[in-house]
């Protein structure tokens, strides 16, 4: 028997139909009397063909209500989670029979006349058995939830940012009034604390019970406490009484063992209640969230160890090269004051050079690291490349005066502008003219600049090609690695690799053969158009994000 959504007195418990073939209808919930959900006529009659004759049972006790699965053929669903023992109805919880979904709820209305099921319903037929939709709904719940923290905590080593990425999606998915998020810091004390409504998020939270946390945190589970008031634990905490919480879920943050932080969940009004659903749904959340805060803790770490152990590397590999350059200033510096003191200006232009040539090589090594550390992106545009050629021409041509190095340029006529950094890409050329002086300088040889385009691949081609001694094939690839040199305690080993990186972000090719006749040969190839800006996303779709970001 059921009774219009108008028709029962003020303030009645009962039972409304959201979902399935008797969408609409409320059954009244008289007080001390017990309640079948069924197609049977002894129980509240429904029209569900997946609903069995008795289906579920509602037992009033003291004035709380219970509900059981009396054995049905699909099952009863409690906010989604399938029943397996008797459990107590708070209200707006949704008890799930068949296809139908019932909400526990209070009315405040007028009694009117009783109607009663359809007389044609075959109540005797077996029920249709089916796959739940509410455990379905479940699963799809959790699904989601997993999905938006693992998108949304990905990537990044800030362990705040992930702190509030999972408080602004439980309340996203949950509906709190209020969730506290903390970490605890070296001393297990409560450190970092984000706070967020359904409206804002803050930095620090407002007063809330630190006792809930560590209790949960200490039994390493989550804890649930319907209602606040009647569990003389906490119901005198400090932290309960100023925020007004009535109903309240905490859940630690853990992984392998490490206690990280906690979350809690307050409700402030008083028709509302944490279910065992939710329980296990923050259970799931914390559970992620535990293992990315730990992954980023533990990434950030090893990032720290490798970025020191680098910085080791690179102090060990230069700090050869950097002393020469020292002492070859010293001693240009030295000979330059000499002659000065003696007033011999022959002299002091023997000296100059000395100096000369180991500035060059500062200034060189110093741009080398920088553009070896930078992890800015490139600043691409369209500009014409015979200037960039003319500067780096200019820029090498004291190198090939004192090495007696000729130096020869083809460049074809009419290049057309490509998209390239200007700046990264004089670098690329320095480094390798360089190389190649370097290498024709004790016999005082020859390089070659050629600059082609290749219309049919779309390229801008860059040829530098020396006649010294040449590279093994087997070092061809080992050279482009940093540190690594050919030229002793001559040579940083960063030039090579410096300007393979600067090609590869320009979506570009460098690679070095043998040259005719002897010697080396680097073929740099750049694109003359790009598809896409450097700095563009890409990947698959965002997922969702907070209404609090």
């Amino acid at each position: 028997m059921w009774r219009d959504k108008n028709s029962y007195d003020a303030y009645m418990l009962v039972l409304e139909v959201i979902e399935g073939p008797d969408l609409g209808c409320v059954f009244p919930l008289p007080e001390d009397e017990p309640q079948l959900i069924g197609r049977s006529s002894e129980a509240l009659a429904s029209s569900d063909p997946t609903i069995s004759r008795l289906h579920a049972e509602l037992t009033p006790d003291s004035g709380r209500w219970f509900v059981r699965d009396l054995e049905s053929a699909n099952g009863t669903f409690l906010n989604g989670r399938l029943l397996k023992n008797r459990a107590e109805l708070h209200q707006g919880d949704e008890v799930g029979c068949g296809s139908s979904l019932y909400r526990f709820a209070e009315h405040a209305t007028v009694l009117l006349s009783e109607q009663v099921a359809d007389r044609n319903l075959d109540t005797s037929a077996e029920s249709i058995v089916i796959t739940s939709p509410h455990s379905l709904e479940a699963a799809r719940n959790h699904l989601r939830m997993v999905h938006r923290l693992t998108a949304a905590t990905a990537g990044t080593f800030d362990l705040t940012a992930i702190l509030r990425h999972l408080v602004a999606i439980l309340v996203d998915e949950l509906q709190p009034d209020r969730c506290v998020g903390v970490l605890f810091d070296d001393e297990n004390a409560i450190g970092t604390t984000i706070e967020a409504t359904q409206n804002k998020i803050h930095n620090t939270a407002d007063l809330f019970s630190e006792a809930i946390i560590l209790h949960a945190c200490k039994e390493q589970s989550s804890i649930l406490i319907p209602t606040i008031k009647e569990d003389i634990r906490f119901s005198q905490d400090v932290g309960v009484v100023a925020s007004g919480a009535k109903s309240v879920l905490c859940a630690p943050l853990i992984a392998h063992g490490n206690i990280l932080g906690a979350i809690l969940l307050e409700i402030t009004t008083e028709n509302k209640h944490w279910s065992d659903a939710e329980q296990e749904l923050l259970s799931t959340a914390c559970g992620h969230g535990g293992l990315a805060l730990l992954t980023a803790f533990l990434a950030h770490n090893r990032m720290q160890h490798e970025r020191l152990a680098a910085m080791g590397e690179t102090v060990a590999s230069i700090s050869h090269s950097v002393k020469n350059m020292l002492q070859g200033l010293r001693s240009g510096a030295g000979a330059v004051d000499l002659a000065f003191n003696r007033g011999d200006l022959d002299m002091a232009k023997e000296a100059w050079p000395i100096l000369s040539r180991n500035l060059d090589r500062v200034y060189a090594l110093t741009f080398n690291m920088l553009a070896w550390s930078r992890s800015n992106l490139i600043e691409v545009s369209l500009v014409q490349v015979r200037p960039i050629i003319e500067d780096a021409i200019e820029l090498v041509g004291g190198a090939c005066a004192r090495n007696q190095v000729a130096l020869q340029v083809y460049l074809e006529p009419d290049l057309p502008p490509i998209p390239i950094d200007s700046t990264a890409i004089l670098q690329v050329l320095l480094n390798v003219l360089t190389n190649a002086i370097d290498a024709t300088a004790d016999k005082g040889g020859t390089v070659s600049l050629q600059v082609t385009v290749d219309i049919e691949c779309e390229n801008v081609c860059i040829s530098i090609i020396d006649n010294g001694c040449g590279i093994d094939e087997e070092m061809r690839e080992a050279v482009f690695k940093a540190f690594h040199s050919t030229k002793g305690q001559r040579g940083t080993g960063l030039g090579l690799a410096v300007a393979k990186k600067i090609v590869l972000e320009h979506s570009g090719t460098i690679q070095l053969s043998e040259a005719n006749g002897g010697g080396t040969k680097c073929s740099i190839s750049l694109p003359l158009n790009r598809d896409s800006d450097p700095a563009d996303t890409h990947g698959s779709p965002s997922i969702v994000q907070s209404n609090l970001f």
